[in-house]
């Protein structure tokens, strides 16, 4: 039981990392293209993206611990 909610667990962070980097990503890319240097805007992008892709997995475990 135990190894399995470990693989979901993993999984989830996969997933919630995932996004939060393509989001970021988008996001930084498309600031790049107005506001400063593409390279730079997409790294920050990613690195802000993997911040928001660790909350999206805390806030989701919190809620599944409340249901």
């Amino acid at each position: 039981m135990s190894e399995l909610k470990e693989d979901k667990n993993f999984e989830r962070l996969l997933e919630c990392m995932a996004r939060g980097i393509l989001v970021g990503g988008s996001v930084g890319a498309i600031a790049g293209w107005f506001f400063m240097d593409l390279q730079r805007a997409l790294l920050l992008g990613m690195l802000v993206g993997c911040v928001a892709g660790l909350t999206m997995k805390n806030v989701r475990d919190k809620r599944d611990k409340k249901e």
